[in-house]
């Protein structure tokens, strides 16, 4: 792995970890029963996280079976 590679690596587990909260606090959210004023824009949020952790885990994957 180059030393460019590995700071993709390092950056991609970082984003991941934080989109993964995001995404967690949301489930939470959508879990609890309340009433959620601005729903659509957090299930719009919800989906582009899902898009997103999706793509920065393929990569994730690829640099990771460089090492």
């Amino acid at each position: 792995m180059t030393f460019k590679e590995r700071k993709e690596f390092e950056a991609l587990t970082a984003e991941i970890e934080q989109l993964n909260a995001e995404k967690s606090q949301l489930e939470q959210l959508f879990n609890s029963g309340e009433v959620i004023d601005d729903m659509d824009a957090k299930s719009r949020r919800y989906n582009e996280l899902s898009e997103i952790l999706d793509e920065k885990e393929m990569r994730w994957l690829e640099l990771s079976e460089k090492e």
